[in-house]
């Protein structure tokens, strides 16, 4: 074999295992954020930053888990952070009733509904469950 043939040979498989590299790096690891299916998450309304959550339209991104949480009229409501287009976690805003994933645009009405894309699903709503001050939420 001469120089020229290997130069195209490595060069050609170089950029093939280049390629599946970078594949890799943007596929979607949004399962692994998610918290383990029947987990549950506790916290009390008392104490910060959950007490934000006692006025409605409020919202919080849960500080330890992928939660999104929002009061819709005295009703506290959870969803996955996890972002259903490409799996962005912690940059969402909240403008009453409308979460926006700010990686790439993608708007959730505050039942987790699907409103404007890229993301082409909705987000995964938890049950919640209100005792007085004390929540729980059942992931899964």
């Amino acid at each position: 074999m001469n120089r020229k043939d290997f130069l195209q040979k490595t060069g050609a498989t170089a950029l093939l295992i280049s390629m599946g590299v970078l594949l890799d790096g943007c596929s979607d690891d949004a399962e692994d954020l998610t918290p383990d299916d029947g987990k549950t998450v506790s916290f009390s309304l008392a104490g910060s930053p959950f007490d934000t959550l006692k006025t409605t339209d409020s919202w919080l991104l849960h500080p330890t888990e992928n939660i999104l949480l929002v009061n819709v009229n005295s009703i506290i409501r959870a969803f996955t952070s996890v972002c259903t287009h490409q799996g962005c976690v912690t940059d969402w805003t909240y403008n009453s009733p409308t979460f926006t994933c700010n990686c790439h645009g993608s708007k959730f009405n505050n039942k987790g509904e699907v409103t404007a894309g890229p993301a082409a699903s909705n987000l995964k709503e938890y049950q919640v469950k209100v005792e007085g001050d004390d929540v729980t939420i059942a992931v899964g």
